[in-house]
């Protein structure tokens, strides 16, 4: 690792990714740089592997004391670019997994987003079964998927809700998941293939699963 100790700007390569980190404003200790580095490394890569191999290979990181969310993936340009805002480090110091979260993001690569196509409660749910499954430190951040369901939610609740049912659904019907995730990177996505992959219709599916809850 290289560093530029003005810009506080490091580049790392593992297993065929590498990762440039900017924090310019030197937001965030070194031991927490380290921290999200390392998280970023032993998710993305397996992510990479298991849903994308062909996701890009050249990933940013940048701490933004002007953004005032929690983290996201860009756009376009930026769709291989993390930004994370510090304050929220700051206040939740164990939550480094949002960077399972969004590196599964980068891996997704959807080109389409919020619509009847690419639904943006899937999308955020993959991601969350994502950080489930490959995250390193859920527990200290007190996050978990849910393993109750509560009254007005739904399989398009998204995130951990939408997560806790694809992770019930893939132990039910392995590799579920992926052609889901393939499905919508291709535009090929219909409601139609959870019934193809499952042999129950979506609502009947998530029906099943309240009935284990």
């Amino acid at each position: 690792m290289v560093f530029d100790a003005a810009a506080f700007e490091a580049s790392q390569q593992r297993e065929g990714v590498t990762l440039a980190y900017s924090d310019p404003a030197d937001a965030l200790a070194a031991p927490m740089r380290t921290r999200i580095i390392d998280t970023f490394f032993a998710a993305y890569v397996r992510e990479r592997a298991d849903f994308h191999p062909g996701a890009p290979s050249q990933v940013r990181v940048v701490i933004d004391p002007g953004y005032d969310g929690i983290a996201f993936v860009g756009e376009g340009k930026g769709a291989a670019t993390i930004t994370i805002n510090p304050a929220w480090l700051a206040k939740h110091p164990d939550d480094v997994d949002l960077v399972t979260h969004e590196a599964m993001h980068i891996v997704q690569g959807y080109p389409e987003y919020a619509n009847e196509r690419v639904p943006g409660w899937l999308v955020e749910g993959i991601a969350d079964y994502a950080r489930d499954r490959y995250g390193r430190e859920n527990a200290a951040a007190g996050w978990a998927l849910p393993t109750t369901v509560k009254d007005g939610q739904n399989f398009d609740t998204g995130y951990r809700v939408t997560g806790a049912f694809l992770a019930w659904s893939e132990a039910q019907h392995p590799g579920l998941v992926k052609s889901l995730d393939g499905a919508l990177r291709d535009g090929r996505y219909t409601p139609a293939l959870w019934e193809a992959r499952t042999g129950m219709a979506l609502p009947a599916l998530w029906a099943a699963y309240v009935k284990t809850r």
